[in-house]
């Protein structure tokens, strides 16, 4: 029969006393009466529930105490109802602010892919067959695909973890390595097909198309121009020659034309390892343009708000850190202890278009330039007023020694197109 629960509390005493004695017999004792006791839960053998004692398992944290941990009261009822309905109604709100921020993105990407539309039709010229059209219409695809890309999954990695973060920008850098490609390809053959229209019109007016060929024959090669039409962090181009010796005295001077908006931004930045403001021309927002060397910076007097080309130079000597500011062949202005005695080093990366904050990278969309750039050239030696004077009202034309303007020389980034352009004509 079963045994009762005084039963039990008798037979645990008793084993207490005889447990000391007798180990081997008395776990083999105490093993038929843990059984014996165990069949009163069987089923169909009564069982009194109520004296015998209940265990509950409740799961504690590793640092709680075992002996005072008082397990959170669960909130029950109307408030905990109420909770929950406001953690709701906040979900709905961010959901509602998130949804009109990606509809705010979708109209900036619409806007844009609307400018590159005209921008592609305003540069065209003659008549396309399918082939041509066709291959627009792809080019602008795989640009929209870009945008809508960085538009919908940057967020999510910013909110993620670096490795994903890093595999996003590269598979978006491949995919604006593509669309540089297909650009490049379609002016490629848009130049190519306007050179078998002309071969075809020679049949037809000799005269005019030989003179149109030998006018395409003279044309300079590095008569360009390149658009930076909006501000963004990844349109730039790069100079493939580096400066490859130390520079104790330069002149640089290009051609400029200001796009719409406040502040013409970065024409051109050079960086090295340790200095990213090592060369730096740049007009941010409303302040003035400034030069910086070794990221020392003076105010140059030099304002290009007309939307008209300007030619701008500026020269340097480690000699006291002497410079001067041209525009239009007109000295603007000139001081001294700029970075004096502080030759600005090699080995580093010249960019057009953009401010680096690390060698090579890391742009800034404010900091951008919009507008058009054409003829760079860089020297080791400081020019004299009269050779500036002729660079900018092209009575001459002198080359850089450290860097000069062309195609060869140019590395186009981010989708940057190249067109035809000659100041002096």
């Amino acid at each position: 029969m079963p045994l009762s629960a005084r039963h039990q509390q008798w037979v645990g005493a008793t084993l207490g006393l005889v447990l000391p004695f007798f180990p081997l017999r008395s776990l083999i004792f105490y093993y038929f009466l843990s059984c014996a006791a165990a069949a009163g839960s069987l089923p169909g053998i009564e069982y009194d529930y109520g004296i015998s004692p209940k265990f509950v398992c409740t799961p504690i944290p590793p640092e709680a105490d075992p002996s005072c941990y008082s397990p959170p009261s669960v909130p029950h009822g109307p408030s905990s109802a109420k909770a929950t309905i406001l953690h709701l109604r906040e979900s709905l709100v961010r959901q509602k602010e998130t949804i009109l921020d990606q509809r705010e993105t979708i109209r900036e990407l619409t806007a844009k892919l609307t400018l590159c539309e005209g921008f592609g039709g305003h540069h065209s010229t003659g008549h396309h067959d399918n082939h041509h059209d066709n291959h627009h219409n792809d080019v602008l695809t795989l640009l929209e695909i870009v945008l809508v890309t960085w538009c919908f999954m940057c967020p999510q990695a910013r909110n993620s973890s670096s490795s994903y973060s890093s595999s996003l920008r590269e598979l978006l850098q491949r995919k604006i390595n593509a669309l540089e490609e297909q650009l490049h390809s379609y002016y490629r053959d848009h130049h190519d097909y306007g050179h078998h229209n002309d071969h075809h019109g020679d049949h037809h007016d000799d005269h005019h198309d030989d003179h149109h060929g030998n006018h395409k024959k003279l044309k300079n090669p590095n008569a360009f121009l390149l658009d930076f039409p909006m501000k963004t962090n990844y349109m730039y181009a790069r100079m493939k020659r580096s400066v490859v010796n130390e520079i104790f005295a330069m002149t640089i001077c290009v051609w400029l034309k200001a796009g719409a908006g406040p502040g013409l931004g970065t024409p051109f930045s050079y960086a090295v390892p340790g200095q990213a403001n090592e060369l730096v021309l740049m007009e941010w927002g409303s302040n003035p343009m400034e030069l910086l060397i070794n990221d020392k910076a003076v105010t140059l007097p030099i304002t290009m708000t007309d939307g008209k080309w300007h030619h701008v130079c500026v020269t340097w000597s480690t000699r006291d850190g002497v410079w001067e500011a041209y525009q239009d062949g007109v000295k603007k202005g000139s001081g001294q202890n700029l970075s004096a005695w502080h030759p600005i080093k090699p080995g580093g990366i010249f960019i057009l278009g953009q401010e680096q904050d690390t060698m090579g990278g890391r742009f800034d969309v404010t900091q951008s330039f919009m507008g058009e750039l054409s003829d760079l050239q860089f020297w080791s030696r400081v020019l004299t007023s009269s050779e500036i004077h002729s660079q900018a009202t092209c009575g001459g034309h002198l080359i850089g020694d450290v860097m000069s303007w062309s195609e060869e020389m140019v590395e186009l980034h981010g989708g940057l197109t190249e067109l035809d352009f000659d100041p002096c004509h």
